[in-house]
């Protein structure tokens, strides 16, 4: 394999996957006060989604997502730190009733929320699992084209140059040569054209 077919297969390899890694770059979610954000953890970048879709650098301060996270902001739309919080409790109230015809329906719409809770979750659960797994893949790809690298350097240093190397203090006098000659060739042309 050559240097050129190297580069070629280093930029597929960490370039082709640049729009999914752009749209797992910007995670949405909400505020515990239901304000809606969008954040970036690579880049530690916060902004609050307006109702008019304009994102908006995040205020300092703390912000605590539905996730139970607090997002620490000491700058203007920078993330300083993130703090793993608990998560908001689903409250499930079941009254007790005399009666076990009442409370059978109570008993399944408590069932029923639990199961949509769980539901969510577990979507969740999903789009990590395939997150992790997309990086993980990526991953692989850049321990290649960090191979390829190497192998590209290697072939690189062993290939002649093109021009020998002069001596520092001959860089002057090459200049000044070349200058001279520049010169030179324009007096040449101009008394050509004269005549």
């Amino acid at each position: 394999m050559n240097a050129k077919d190297a580069l070629v297969q280093i930029k597929n390899l960490l370039f082709s996957e640049a729009e999914k890694k752009a749209a797992f770059a910007m995670v949405e979610g909400k505020l515990v006060d239901g304000t809606m954000v969008s954040y970036d953890l690579e880049t530690s970048e916060i902004y609050v989604i307006g109702e008019d879709g304009e994102k908006v650098p995040a205020p300092v301060g703390e912000h605590q997502l539905e996730s139970g996270e607090i997002v620490i902001v000491t700058e203007a739309g920078k993330i300083a730190e993130v703090k793993k919080g608990e998560a908001p409790s689903v409250e499930i109230e079941i009254e007790a009733s005399s009666d076990e015809k009442e409370d059978e329906p109570k008993k399944d719409e408590a069932m029923a929320k639990f199961e949509e809770v769980l539901g969510g979750l577990e979507k969740k659960v999903e789009e990590l699992t395939a997150k992790v797994k997309a990086m993980e893949d990526k991953a692989e790809d850049v321990k290649e084209a960090v191979k390829m690298s190497a192998v590209i350097l290697e072939s690189l240093a062993k290939e002649p140059s093109d021009k020998a190397i002069t001596a520092p203090n001959q860089f002057a006098k090459q200049l000044k040569k070349e200058n001279n000659d520049r010169f030179n060739n324009l007096q040449k042309a101009f008394s050509t054209l004269k005549k």
